[in-house]
């Protein structure tokens, strides 16, 4: 099989559609890393001022790992769909079908992004 794909058709569109998908999910990976340092910190993203300093609370420790974990989870999410549909364009399948996998890593990075924003309501030191 050979390692070049012909640029025909919509094949460019095809394989710059796969680098944007992966850029997205690295912007979101920056941003989850981004909140997680924030919840760490105790520092408001909007600048406003925090409304306690001093002795961390209970609940920024594990929500911040959370979220870190989430980061890391979008990029692997992002890499094996980058990789996984790259190979299906390599070997010309002609029908592309979007992965489990893939669905499953982003509802749980969801479903962290809407816990968090729930607990960080509910906390009243935060």
């Amino acid at each position: 099989m050979s390692a070049f794909v012909e640029n025909t058709g919509s094949t460019a569109r095809d394989f710059q559609m796969l680098e944007r998908n992966l850029l997205s999910h690295v912007k979101l990976a920056m941003l989850l890393s981004l909140l997680s340092s924030s919840i760490l910190l105790k520092t408001r993203l909007s600048g406003g001022s925090s409304t306690s300093s001093g002795d961390p609370s209970r609940i920024q420790l594990p929500i911040a790992s959370l979220e870190f974990a989430a980061a890391l989870c979008t990029i692997f999410a992002g890499m094996y769909q980058y990789f996984r549909t790259w190979k299906d364009y390599q070997t010309l399948r002609g029908f592309l079908t979007a992965t489990k996998v893939h669905f499953s890593i982003m509802v749980a990075v969801a479903a962290v992004v809407f816990t968090t924003c729930i607990v960080l309501l509910v906390e009243e030191s935060f």
